[in-house]
């Protein structure tokens, strides 16, 4: 099962017993930050550390101990013989443990925080055929911004997307095209990158800023707003990013073909140069 973090302690994960009474069990009433190993590095972890806080801040939990996430975070990596792998490391702080009441715990109760790592094989044909995604009414809270756990509506959006042979549900509020359900997009008009503007109906996406930064720095023109669904008949391409995905072109939205059905210069330029930039990184 492999080793694990558990409230400061590195041990088998299958010795992790996690209390009924958690509040993120009741409540999903918790955060939770995803890292990327890039075989000696992990990607950006300055700015997963900025989203993590600001996610415990607006959730108001306390946890002191969170500067000693990149650590345990490489503990974990090295533990489980990852090092010359791609890998992914979830951390997930809860509130704590308590009698269930809809009130915080007076008095404050110690957060529950739990990481596990794991190696994964990154799928790089979809980066060179793209993907189908499906479009559907944003059903989310109004809150996408806090890297919440309680993602119900993220897995039954996603899993009627995989039920119809899709890679994504990308999300739609009062008529503007958001993010996915696990993912940020990207449009391109006419050479003009188009992305939603940060704000409590997006999750502000690692990767999605990364992008924003190397396309700036290529000459590439950059409007941070939001793309009404009647305007698709206008999109030239595509894409998504994330964290395991890195830029992913999608070839078809909703049903409608983009472009020639396959990625498009814009969408290539920026992956190769996200790729360079990892090469690079890794010396």
């Amino acid at each position: 099962m492999g080793t694990a973090y558990f409230n400061g302690k590195l041990l088998p994960k299958d010795e992790i017993k996690i209390s009924p009474d958690d509040r993120g069990f009741l409540f999903a009433d918790g955060i939770y930050e995803v890292v990327r190993w890039y075989e000696g590095f992990f990607y950006d972890m300055s700015s997963h550390m900025t989203r993590l806080k600001r996610s415990l801040r607006e959730l108001r939990i306390n946890w002191p101990e969170a500067d000693s996430f990149p650590i345990f975070a490489y503990d974990l990596i090295k533990l489980n013989k990852l090092e010359n792998q791609p890998a992914m490391v979830y951390l997930q702080v809860t509130r704590g443990a308590a009698r269930r009441s809809h009130s915080f715990p007076s008095p404050e109760v110690p957060p529950t925080v739990y990481a596990c790592a794991w190696g994964f094989v990154p799928d790089s044909q979809l980066k060179e055929t793209g993907i189908k995604v499906m479009l559907k009414e944003d059903i989310r809270w109004s809150r996408c911004d806090i890297k919440s756990v309680a993602l119900l509506p993220n897995t039954m959006s996603f899993q009627e997307a995989h039920e119809n042979g899709l890679k994504e549900c990308i999300f739609v509020r009062n008529g503007f095209i958001t993010e996915g359900s696990h993912s940020n997009i990207f449009f391109v008009i006419d050479g003009t990158l188009f992305t939603h503007p940060e704000s409590n109906h997006v999750l502000s996406g690692i990767t999605r800023k990364n992008i924003i930064r190397i396309a700036e720095d290529s000459g590439i023109k950059i409007r941070e707003e939001a793309l009404q669904e009647n305007r698709i008949r206008l999109i030239q391409e595509v894409f998504i990013t994330n964290t395991s995905a890195e830029v992913t072109p999608v070839t078809e939205l909703g049903g409608n073909t983009l472009g020639e059905g396959v990625p498009g210069p814009v969408t290539r330029f920026i992956r190769d140069k996200f790729d360079n930039e990892i090469k690079a990184l890794k010396g």
